[in-house]
């Protein structure tokens, strides 16, 4: 009987998404924190490809001496942190996170997430000002 019971607990564990994500929030990896966060979510669509969109992303992060801390181009999202040297009312700590959806085949939408609203509003002004103006520069 504690076989079966040990054998539903583990295939309970093992079918729950969240369950899976466990190592990713222990090891702070996690980006489910950006997920529920309603007052630091900005968004935009833009005529770029996606691979176009994500590393011009980059480069913009970069010339903002921002740290990358996870990129993953497949599931479409850049975390970064260090806006401090950028940006003055935040800690250097404070994370962002700018996600990108394909919408059409040259047509994205990003979105800037924060849970530091003040860092979220100002920062994400700031990096689609810089996307724009990589659009027109190229």
């Amino acid at each position: 009987m504690s076989k079966i019971f040990i054998l539903f607990l583990s295939f309970f564990c093992l079918s729950s998404c969240a369950v899976l994500d466990i190592p990713a929030r222990v090891a702070g990896l996690s980006n489910e924190k950006f997920e529920n966060e309603k007052a630091g979510r900005f968004e935009k669509e833009f005529a770029f490809s996606k691979k176009v969109c994500f590393d011009k992303s980059i480069v913009i992060l970069n010339e903002l001496l921002a740290r990358i801390t996870r990129k993953n181009y497949k599931k479409g999202y850049i975390i970064a942190f260090d806006f401090s040297k950028t940006f003055d009312y935040c800690l250097d700590s404070t994370e962002a996170g700018i996600f990108i959806e394909e919408l059409e085949e040259s047509k994205v939408k990003v979105v800037v997430i924060c849970n530091n609203s003040m860092l979220a509003k100002n920062f994400s002004n700031k990096f689609f000002e810089m996307l724009n103006d990589k659009n027109q520069t190229d």
